[in-house]
């Protein structure tokens, strides 16, 4: 996941240059469909990874929750009998 962040904070350096105009070669990329910069799509490319990822890893740290609260259950259950 660090990653990611890592590759967003370069993609956004690399933007805010592009438009304050110290890489002026940069701001002549553009994407033919969607008529935005290659930085701004490539930044949002790296959000939608980022969420993606978050997503799935909140999914997995809920299984991991649920397990440990059936293994509690589980002991308290077999203590009683």
């Amino acid at each position: 996941m660090i990653w990611w962040v890592l590759l967003m904070v370069v993609i956004t350096c690399l933007s805010y240059l592009s438009d304050v105009g110290l890489l002026a070669f940069m701001q002549e990329w553009k994407v033919p469909f969607l008529n935005a910069s290659l930085l701004s799509v490539l930044l949002l490319l790296c959000l939608i990874g980022l969420l993606a990822r978050m997503m799935k890893m909140s999914k997995k740290g809920e299984k991991e929750a649920l397990k440990d609260k059936v293994s509690q259950l589980e002991k308290e259950l077999s203590t009683l009998r």
